[in-house]
């Protein structure tokens, strides 16, 4: 099989706008895993919850892109991995609010300020 050139490299892992804007705190509240792989030598890794919260902290308030920029594959040292989302909810809908709350428990369980990323109160939606 041919050897892949750095254009078809960018566009496998080219992002869709609304994932690369997503911060890694965001992936977290909405309950995703992030799933990533190497272009270049096909190695993959996932973060899950616990890794957001611990080994990945300093990156919950980066976008999606701004982590692509920064991961570099643990095998061959390639940057701009394919990175997906797995799992978790786009628009949770009537379920906001509570998997907000579950976030902020989950940063102030960690130690982390959750006021630090952007979480803080909001005055209750109009009409109640």
């Amino acid at each position: 099989m041919p050897e892949l050139s750095d254009q078809q490299r960018r566009k496998m892992a080219e992002l869709e706008p609304r994932f690369a804007a997503l911060r890694l705190v965001d992936a977290l509240e909405l309950k995703m895993d992030i799933r990533f792989r190497c272009v270049a030598c096909g190695t993959s890794r996932s973060w899950r919850r616990d890794t957001m919260l611990g080994r990945a902290r300093r990156l919950l308030g980066a976008t999606m892109a701004q982590i692509q920029r920064r991961a570099p594959c643990p095998r061959c040292g390639y940057r701009m991995p394919v990175m997906v989302a797995v799992g978790g909810v786009l628009d949770p809908g009537p379920l906001a609010e509570q998997f907000r709350w579950e976030a902020i428990t989950a940063l102030s369980e960690a130690g982390l300020n959750p006021a630090d990323y952007g979480y803080g109160w909001r005055p209750p939606p109009a009409g109640r």
